[in-house]
């Protein structure tokens, strides 16, 4: 299948800076809860920047570490997504002291980062990563 032209030289200089995933979440108020109190994030945004009353989207972010939270489109799928963190140990003690549901404790991986992985409240895998520790 074709998809057209090789990209074109100005066209490769327009870099992709990052991606934000958008969770699918069955209460936006209660997961803005469980990510503000329980992870650490702080919210950016939600619904009330168009004037709504009910809050169905919201931003949340940690650091450099930003999620959307929808529950517009009332999806049913789960995902993963990956976050690079300074010290993966340190985020686990955290996490594991306030009740989160542990995936994987941190464990050094082959391609040399330091990795774990969490469940948040509406079943989305979430993954933290940072180097792993010299030998």
């Amino acid at each position: 299948m074709r998809y057209g032209p090789a990209m074109a030289e100005d066209a490769r200089e327009n870099r992709f800076r990052r991606a934000v995933p958008c969770l699918p979440v069955r209460d936006c108020a209660e997961a803005i809860r469980f990510y503000c109190e329980v992870l650490g994030f702080e919210k950016d945004y939600d619904d009330a920047i168009l004037g709504r009353d009910e809050v169905l989207f919201a931003c949340v972010r940690r650091d450099e570490c930003e999620i959307t939270l929808n529950q517009h489109d009332q999806q049913a799928a789960t995902l993963i997504v990956g976050c690079e963190v300074e010290d993966c140990d340190r985020l686990y003690l955290e996490l594991r002291e306030r009740g989160v549901k542990i995936l994987l404790a941190p464990k050094d991986e082959p391609w040399g980062q330091r990795h774990m992985a969490i469940e948040d409240l509406n079943g989305h895998e979430i993954h933290f990563s940072s180097r792993a520790r010299p030998d």
